[in-house]
Protein backbone atom coordinates (compact mmCIF):
# COMPACT_ATOMS: atom_id res chain seq x y z
CA UNK A 1 0.00 0.00 0.00
CA UNK A 2 1.39 3.39 -1.00
CA UNK A 3 2.27 5.92 1.69
CA UNK A 4 3.95 9.30 1.75
CA UNK A 5 6.90 7.70 3.54
CA UNK A 6 7.92 5.75 0.44
CA UNK A 7 10.92 7.02 -1.57
CA UNK A 8 9.77 9.71 -4.01
CA UNK A 9 10.94 10.51 -7.52
CA UNK A 10 12.56 13.84 -8.34
CA UNK A 11 10.62 16.45 -10.36
CA UNK A 12 10.89 16.03 -14.11
CA UNK A 13 10.33 19.74 -14.69
CA UNK A 14 10.87 23.06 -12.98
CA UNK A 15 7.81 24.60 -14.64
CA UNK A 16 4.60 24.85 -12.58
CA UNK A 17 1.56 22.78 -13.51
CA UNK A 18 -0.89 24.95 -15.49
CA UNK A 19 -4.55 23.77 -15.39
CA UNK A 20 -6.33 23.55 -18.73
CA UNK A 21 -9.81 23.23 -17.22
CA UNK A 22 -10.72 23.70 -13.57
CA UNK A 23 -13.61 21.39 -12.71
CA UNK A 24 -13.84 22.16 -9.00
CA UNK A 25 -12.14 24.77 -6.87
CA UNK A 26 -12.11 26.09 -3.33
CA UNK A 27 -9.36 28.53 -2.45
CA UNK A 28 -7.64 27.28 -5.58
CA UNK A 29 -8.05 24.44 -8.11
CA UNK A 30 -8.84 21.10 -6.44
CA UNK A 31 -9.99 19.05 -9.44
CA UNK A 32 -8.74 19.96 -12.90
CA UNK A 33 -7.10 18.79 -16.11
CA UNK A 34 -3.67 19.66 -17.45
CA UNK A 35 -1.69 18.69 -20.52
CA UNK A 36 1.31 16.37 -20.19
CA UNK A 37 2.90 16.24 -23.60
CA UNK A 38 0.49 14.46 -25.93
CA UNK A 39 -2.04 13.36 -23.31
CA UNK A 40 -4.46 15.01 -20.93
CA UNK A 41 -4.11 14.34 -17.20
CA UNK A 42 -6.80 14.46 -14.54
CA UNK A 43 -5.82 15.92 -11.15
CA UNK A 44 -7.79 15.42 -7.93
CA UNK A 45 -6.68 16.82 -4.57
CA UNK A 46 -6.26 14.15 -1.89
CA UNK A 47 -4.80 16.23 0.94
CA UNK A 48 -2.53 18.98 2.17
CA UNK A 49 0.42 19.17 4.54
CA UNK A 50 2.33 22.37 5.22
CA UNK A 51 3.15 24.02 1.89
CA UNK A 52 2.37 20.86 -0.05
CA UNK A 53 -0.82 19.94 -1.88
CA UNK A 54 -1.07 16.28 -2.85
CA UNK A 55 -2.91 15.26 -6.02
CA UNK A 56 -3.87 11.88 -7.46
CA UNK A 57 -3.22 12.07 -11.20
CA UNK A 58 -4.25 9.76 -14.06
CA UNK A 59 -4.34 9.93 -17.82
CA UNK A 60 -7.91 10.69 -18.93
CA UNK A 61 -9.60 10.17 -22.26
CA UNK A 62 -11.83 12.69 -24.01
CA UNK A 63 -14.76 10.29 -23.56
CA UNK A 64 -14.22 9.95 -19.80
CA UNK A 65 -13.80 13.71 -19.35
CA UNK A 66 -17.02 14.39 -21.25
CA UNK A 67 -18.88 11.82 -19.14
CA UNK A 68 -17.50 13.42 -15.96
CA UNK A 69 -18.62 16.89 -17.03
CA UNK A 70 -22.21 15.81 -17.71
CA UNK A 71 -22.54 13.70 -14.57
CA UNK A 72 -22.39 10.32 -16.31
CA UNK A 73 -19.14 9.38 -14.53
CA UNK A 74 -18.16 9.91 -10.90
CA UNK A 75 -14.95 11.58 -9.74
CA UNK A 76 -13.84 8.19 -8.47
CA UNK A 77 -14.59 6.79 -11.92
CA UNK A 78 -12.40 9.44 -13.54
CA UNK A 79 -9.55 8.16 -11.37
CA UNK A 80 -10.23 4.57 -12.45
CA UNK A 81 -6.90 3.78 -14.12
CA UNK A 82 -4.35 0.96 -13.78
CA UNK A 83 -1.66 3.46 -12.80
CA UNK A 84 -1.93 6.50 -10.54
CA UNK A 85 0.68 9.17 -9.92
CA UNK A 86 0.73 11.11 -6.68
CA UNK A 87 2.17 14.61 -7.09
CA UNK A 88 3.40 16.88 -4.32
CA UNK A 89 2.78 20.41 -5.59
CA UNK A 90 4.06 23.59 -3.97
CA UNK A 91 2.10 26.82 -3.53
CA UNK A 92 2.83 27.89 -7.11
CA UNK A 93 1.89 24.39 -8.36
CA UNK A 94 5.52 23.48 -9.01
CA UNK A 95 6.31 19.75 -8.75
CA UNK A 96 8.31 19.10 -5.58
CA UNK A 97 8.31 15.29 -5.84
CA UNK A 98 6.08 12.50 -7.06
CA UNK A 99 5.31 8.79 -6.73
CA UNK A 100 3.90 6.17 -9.08
CA UNK A 101 1.73 3.28 -7.93
CA UNK A 102 -0.73 0.74 -9.28
CA UNK A 103 -4.38 1.30 -8.52
CA UNK A 104 -4.46 -1.79 -6.29
CA UNK A 105 -1.85 -0.16 -4.03
CA UNK A 106 -3.56 3.21 -3.79
CA UNK A 107 -5.21 3.65 -0.34
CA UNK A 108 -8.97 3.32 -0.42
CA UNK A 109 -9.33 6.14 2.13
CA UNK A 110 -7.78 8.61 -0.32
CA UNK A 111 -10.25 7.86 -3.10
CA UNK A 112 -13.43 9.94 -3.47
CA UNK A 113 -16.65 8.39 -2.19
CA UNK A 114 -18.37 6.02 -4.57
CA UNK A 115 -20.86 7.36 -7.13
CA UNK A 116 -20.28 11.03 -6.29
CA UNK A 117 -20.42 13.29 -9.41
CA UNK A 118 -18.32 16.38 -10.01
CA UNK A 119 -21.09 18.79 -8.93
CA UNK A 120 -23.44 18.47 -5.96
CA UNK A 121 -26.56 19.19 -8.03
CA UNK A 122 -26.05 16.10 -10.19
CA UNK A 123 -27.56 12.67 -9.57
CA UNK A 124 -25.55 9.60 -8.62
CA UNK A 125 -22.92 8.64 -11.19
CA UNK A 126 -21.33 5.27 -12.02
CA UNK A 127 -17.74 4.58 -11.00
CA UNK A 128 -16.55 3.31 -14.38
CA UNK A 129 -16.92 4.26 -18.01
CA UNK A 130 -18.05 0.71 -18.79
CA UNK A 131 -21.07 1.20 -16.53
CA UNK A 132 -21.77 4.65 -17.95
CA UNK A 133 -21.94 3.26 -21.49
CA UNK A 134 -23.81 0.03 -20.75
CA UNK A 135 -27.38 -0.78 -21.73
CA UNK A 136 -27.57 -2.04 -18.16
CA UNK A 137 -24.96 -2.80 -15.53
CA UNK A 138 -24.70 -4.26 -12.03
CA UNK A 139 -21.69 -3.22 -9.96
CA UNK A 140 -21.04 -4.98 -6.65
CA UNK A 141 -18.76 -3.86 -3.84
CA UNK A 142 -17.68 -5.74 -0.75
CA UNK A 143 -14.71 -6.46 1.47
CA UNK A 144 -13.95 -9.71 -0.37
CA UNK A 145 -14.53 -8.25 -3.85
CA UNK A 146 -11.04 -7.07 -4.75
CA UNK A 147 -9.69 -5.84 -8.06
CA UNK A 148 -7.01 -8.53 -8.08
CA UNK A 149 -9.17 -11.46 -6.99
CA UNK A 150 -12.56 -12.62 -5.74
CA UNK A 151 -13.19 -15.89 -3.88
CA UNK A 152 -14.39 -18.38 -6.49
CA UNK A 153 -17.54 -19.37 -4.59
CA UNK A 154 -18.61 -15.72 -4.21
CA UNK A 155 -17.87 -15.01 -7.88
CA UNK A 156 -19.94 -18.00 -9.04
CA UNK A 157 -22.80 -17.14 -6.68
CA UNK A 158 -22.99 -13.49 -7.76
CA UNK A 159 -22.83 -14.28 -11.46
CA UNK A 160 -25.49 -17.00 -11.18
CA UNK A 161 -27.76 -14.78 -9.08
CA UNK A 162 -27.19 -11.78 -11.37
CA UNK A 163 -28.11 -13.85 -14.42
CA UNK A 164 -31.39 -14.94 -12.87
CA UNK A 165 -32.22 -11.49 -11.50
CA UNK A 166 -31.37 -9.61 -14.70
CA UNK A 167 -33.62 -11.81 -16.84
CA UNK A 168 -36.49 -11.31 -14.41
CA UNK A 169 -36.20 -7.59 -13.76
CA UNK A 170 -35.43 -6.55 -17.33
CA UNK A 171 -37.83 -8.71 -19.33
CA UNK A 172 -41.39 -7.53 -20.04
CA UNK A 173 -44.16 -9.55 -18.42
CA UNK A 174 -45.05 -11.30 -21.71
CA UNK A 175 -41.53 -12.77 -21.72
CA UNK A 176 -42.02 -14.51 -18.36
CA UNK A 177 -40.67 -18.03 -18.58
CA UNK A 178 -38.90 -17.46 -21.91
CA UNK A 179 -35.63 -19.38 -22.30
CA UNK A 180 -32.30 -18.01 -23.48
CA UNK A 181 -33.12 -19.21 -26.98
CA UNK A 182 -35.85 -16.55 -27.13
CA UNK A 183 -33.76 -13.69 -25.76
CA UNK A 184 -30.44 -13.16 -24.06
CA UNK A 185 -28.11 -10.32 -23.09
CA UNK A 186 -24.54 -10.18 -24.41
CA UNK A 187 -22.53 -9.60 -21.22
CA UNK A 188 -19.08 -8.77 -19.91
CA UNK A 189 -17.45 -8.94 -16.50
CA UNK A 190 -15.25 -5.88 -15.83
CA UNK A 191 -12.28 -6.06 -13.41
CA UNK A 192 -12.55 -3.91 -10.30
CA UNK A 193 -14.74 -5.33 -7.51
CA UNK A 194 -17.31 -7.05 -9.74
CA UNK A 195 -19.00 -5.16 -12.55
CA UNK A 196 -21.32 -6.92 -14.97
CA UNK A 197 -22.42 -5.01 -18.07
CA UNK A 198 -25.21 -6.09 -20.38
CA UNK A 199 -25.82 -5.04 -23.97
CA UNK A 200 -29.20 -4.65 -25.63
CA UNK A 201 -30.89 -8.07 -25.68
CA UNK A 202 -30.63 -10.27 -28.74
CA UNK A 203 -34.11 -11.55 -29.59
CA UNK A 204 -34.91 -14.59 -31.72
CA UNK A 205 -37.57 -13.44 -34.18
CA UNK A 206 -39.01 -16.94 -34.75
CA UNK A 207 -39.46 -17.65 -31.03
CA UNK A 208 -40.81 -14.15 -30.44
CA UNK A 209 -43.46 -14.71 -33.12
CA UNK A 210 -44.51 -17.97 -31.46
CA UNK A 211 -44.70 -16.30 -28.04
CA UNK A 212 -46.85 -13.43 -29.36
CA UNK A 213 -48.81 -15.46 -31.92
CA UNK A 214 -52.16 -13.88 -31.04
CA UNK A 215 -50.83 -10.37 -31.75
CA UNK A 216 -47.31 -10.64 -33.18
CA UNK A 217 -44.63 -8.20 -32.08
CA UNK A 218 -41.68 -7.15 -34.21
CA UNK A 219 -38.18 -7.39 -32.79
CA UNK A 220 -38.04 -3.58 -32.73
CA UNK A 221 -41.27 -3.42 -30.71
CA UNK A 222 -39.91 -6.01 -28.31
CA UNK A 223 -36.70 -3.98 -27.87
CA UNK A 224 -38.78 -0.96 -26.93
CA UNK A 225 -40.68 -2.99 -24.33
CA UNK A 226 -37.39 -4.16 -22.80
CA UNK A 227 -36.23 -0.55 -22.54
CA UNK A 228 -39.51 0.45 -20.87
CA UNK A 229 -39.16 -2.40 -18.40
CA UNK A 230 -35.57 -1.38 -17.63
CA UNK A 231 -36.66 2.20 -16.95
CA UNK A 232 -39.55 1.03 -14.76
CA UNK A 233 -37.14 -1.16 -12.80
CA UNK A 234 -34.79 1.76 -12.13
CA UNK A 235 -37.65 4.04 -11.13
CA UNK A 236 -39.30 1.51 -8.81
CA UNK A 237 -35.98 0.54 -7.23
CA UNK A 238 -35.14 4.21 -6.64
CA UNK A 239 -38.50 4.62 -4.89
CA UNK A 240 -37.78 1.67 -2.60
CA UNK A 241 -34.23 2.84 -1.87
CA UNK A 242 -35.35 6.39 -1.07
CA UNK A 243 -37.53 5.09 1.75
CA UNK A 244 -35.32 2.17 2.82
CA UNK A 245 -32.26 4.43 3.21
CA UNK A 246 -33.95 5.88 6.28
CA UNK A 247 -33.94 2.44 7.89
CA UNK A 248 -37.61 1.62 7.36
CA UNK A 249 -39.71 0.44 4.42
CA UNK A 250 -43.48 0.54 4.82
CA UNK A 251 -45.44 -2.66 4.40
CA UNK A 252 -47.73 -0.95 1.88
CA UNK A 253 -44.84 -0.01 -0.42
CA UNK A 254 -43.18 -3.40 0.02
CA UNK A 255 -46.45 -5.18 -0.77
CA UNK A 256 -46.90 -3.17 -3.96
CA UNK A 257 -43.41 -4.15 -5.10
CA UNK A 258 -43.43 -7.74 -3.86
CA UNK A 259 -42.21 -9.25 -7.14
CA UNK A 260 -39.43 -6.70 -7.50
CA UNK A 261 -38.22 -7.25 -3.93
CA UNK A 262 -38.32 -10.99 -4.50
CA UNK A 263 -36.16 -10.68 -7.62
CA UNK A 264 -33.64 -8.43 -5.85
CA UNK A 265 -33.14 -10.58 -2.75
CA UNK A 266 -29.88 -12.26 -3.77
CA UNK A 267 -28.18 -9.27 -5.39
CA UNK A 268 -28.65 -6.54 -2.79
CA UNK A 269 -26.82 -6.26 0.56
CA UNK A 270 -28.43 -8.24 3.36
CA UNK A 271 -27.61 -10.11 6.56
CA UNK A 272 -27.12 -13.27 4.46
CA UNK A 273 -24.45 -12.27 1.92
CA UNK A 274 -21.05 -10.65 1.45
CA UNK A 275 -22.27 -7.66 -0.56
CA UNK A 276 -21.73 -4.17 0.88
CA UNK A 277 -23.29 -2.28 -2.00
CA UNK A 278 -24.68 -2.64 -5.50
CA UNK A 279 -25.25 0.00 -8.18
CA UNK A 280 -27.61 -0.44 -11.12
CA UNK A 281 -26.89 1.78 -14.12
CA UNK A 282 -28.42 2.22 -17.55
CA UNK A 283 -27.71 4.52 -20.45
CA UNK A 284 -30.42 5.80 -22.76
CA UNK A 285 -29.19 8.18 -25.42
CA UNK A 286 -27.04 10.78 -23.66
CA UNK A 287 -28.71 10.18 -20.28
CA UNK A 288 -27.19 7.87 -17.68
CA UNK A 289 -29.20 6.76 -14.64
CA UNK A 290 -27.76 5.06 -11.55
CA UNK A 291 -29.46 3.66 -8.46
CA UNK A 292 -27.24 2.68 -5.52
CA UNK A 293 -28.31 0.25 -2.80
CA UNK A 294 -26.06 0.44 0.26
CA UNK A 295 -25.99 -1.92 3.24
CA UNK A 296 -28.63 -0.05 5.21
CA UNK A 297 -31.09 0.22 2.36
CA UNK A 298 -30.46 -3.33 1.16
CA UNK A 299 -30.88 -4.86 4.59
CA UNK A 300 -34.07 -2.86 5.14
CA UNK A 301 -35.48 -4.02 1.79
CA UNK A 302 -34.52 -7.61 2.54
CA UNK A 303 -36.21 -7.57 5.95
CA UNK A 304 -39.32 -5.88 4.56
CA UNK A 305 -39.67 -8.67 1.99
CA UNK A 306 -39.37 -11.35 4.67
CA UNK A 307 -41.94 -9.50 6.74
CA UNK A 308 -44.60 -9.37 4.02
CA UNK A 309 -44.09 -12.84 2.52
CA UNK A 310 -47.04 -14.24 4.43
CA UNK A 311 -49.28 -11.25 3.82
CA UNK A 312 -51.49 -10.21 0.95
CA UNK A 313 -49.20 -9.05 -1.87
CA UNK A 314 -49.35 -7.82 -5.46
CA UNK A 315 -47.88 -9.98 -8.21
CA UNK A 316 -47.79 -9.86 -12.01
CA UNK A 317 -47.35 -12.43 -14.75
CA UNK A 318 -48.37 -13.99 -18.04
CA UNK A 319 -51.35 -16.36 -18.11
CA UNK A 320 -50.38 -19.85 -19.27
CA UNK A 321 -53.42 -22.00 -18.33
CA UNK A 322 -57.14 -21.28 -17.94
CA UNK A 323 -59.18 -24.06 -16.33
CA UNK A 324 -62.87 -23.26 -16.78
CA UNK A 325 -64.07 -26.39 -14.96
CA UNK A 326 -62.29 -25.48 -11.72
CA UNK A 327 -62.62 -21.73 -12.34
CA UNK A 328 -58.90 -21.15 -11.86
CA UNK A 329 -56.09 -19.83 -14.00
CA UNK A 330 -52.31 -20.17 -13.87
CA UNK A 331 -49.89 -17.35 -14.57
CA UNK A 332 -46.09 -17.33 -14.86
CA UNK A 333 -44.91 -14.66 -12.43
CA UNK A 334 -42.06 -12.27 -13.17
CA UNK A 335 -40.54 -14.13 -10.22
CA UNK A 336 -40.29 -17.12 -12.61
CA UNK A 337 -42.82 -19.10 -10.56
CA UNK A 338 -46.10 -20.53 -11.78
CA UNK A 339 -49.05 -19.50 -9.61
CA UNK A 340 -52.50 -21.11 -9.58
CA UNK A 341 -55.14 -18.46 -8.87
CA UNK A 342 -58.44 -19.23 -7.24
CA UNK A 343 -61.18 -16.62 -7.65
CA UNK A 344 -64.85 -16.45 -6.82
CA UNK A 345 -67.43 -17.79 -9.29
CA UNK A 346 -68.64 -14.25 -10.01
CA UNK A 347 -65.10 -12.94 -10.63
CA UNK A 348 -64.21 -15.81 -12.96
CA UNK A 349 -67.34 -15.26 -15.05
CA UNK A 350 -66.69 -11.52 -15.19
CA UNK A 351 -63.11 -12.09 -16.36
CA UNK A 352 -64.30 -14.61 -18.94
CA UNK A 353 -66.78 -12.11 -20.29
CA UNK A 354 -64.02 -9.61 -21.07
CA UNK A 355 -62.43 -12.08 -23.50
CA UNK A 356 -59.03 -11.35 -21.96
CA UNK A 357 -58.83 -14.37 -19.66
CA UNK A 358 -56.69 -16.39 -22.06
CA UNK A 359 -53.22 -17.65 -22.75
CA UNK A 360 -50.71 -14.83 -23.17
CA UNK A 361 -52.65 -12.13 -21.34
CA UNK A 362 -50.89 -10.21 -18.58
CA UNK A 363 -52.54 -10.27 -15.19
CA UNK A 364 -51.81 -8.27 -12.07
CA UNK A 365 -53.40 -9.69 -8.95
CA UNK A 366 -53.46 -9.17 -5.20
CA UNK A 367 -53.84 -11.94 -2.67
CA UNK A 368 -52.16 -14.40 -0.32
CA UNK A 369 -49.50 -16.57 -1.97
CA UNK A 370 -48.72 -20.02 -0.65
CA UNK A 371 -45.31 -21.29 -1.74
CA UNK A 372 -45.39 -24.89 -2.96
CA UNK A 373 -42.75 -27.12 -4.51
CA UNK A 374 -44.15 -27.36 -8.02
CA UNK A 375 -46.54 -24.45 -8.34
CA UNK A 376 -47.47 -21.64 -5.95
CA UNK A 377 -51.10 -20.91 -5.12
CA UNK A 378 -52.95 -17.65 -4.56
CA UNK A 379 -56.35 -16.89 -3.11
CA UNK A 380 -57.11 -13.81 -5.17
CA UNK A 381 -58.58 -10.80 -3.39
CA UNK A 382 -58.46 -8.46 -6.37
CA UNK A 383 -57.67 -8.66 -10.06
CA UNK A 384 -56.01 -5.27 -10.54
CA UNK A 385 -55.37 -5.57 -14.29
CA UNK A 386 -55.99 -8.07 -17.06
CA UNK A 387 -54.44 -7.03 -20.36
CA UNK A 388 -54.56 -8.99 -23.60
CA UNK A 389 -51.36 -9.57 -25.56
CA UNK A 390 -49.34 -7.68 -26.62
CA UNK A 391 -49.43 -5.69 -23.38
CA UNK A 392 -47.82 -2.45 -22.40
CA UNK A 393 -45.20 -2.94 -19.70
CA UNK A 394 -47.03 -2.84 -16.37
CA UNK A 395 -45.14 -1.46 -13.33
CA UNK A 396 -44.31 -4.06 -10.71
Amino acid sequence: MWSINEPALAPWTTDPIVPDEVLYEFDGPLTFTASFGLFSAFFHNIGQRGNSSFFAVVQISTEALDALRRGALSVRGALNSPNIWILDLGRNFSVQRYWSCEQEDFPEKLLPKRNVPIHAGMDLAPDSLEEANAYFSIAFTGEKLKRKSIPFNILKSLIDDSYEAARRILSPAYMAGAKSGTFDFPARAIPGSLILTLDQPTINEVYLRKRTIDAPLSVDDAQVSFEKQRDIFLGDTATLVAQASGGKLSDDLAEQHFALLNNLQKIIPSDDNKIEGVVFTARSGEATTSVAVNERAGTTMHRAFKRIERRSVTDIGRIEIVNASSETFVYRSSRERQVTCSVSHETFKRLEATGNLRHGSIVRVKGHITTRQKRDAMIVEEVIALVPPPPPTIPQ
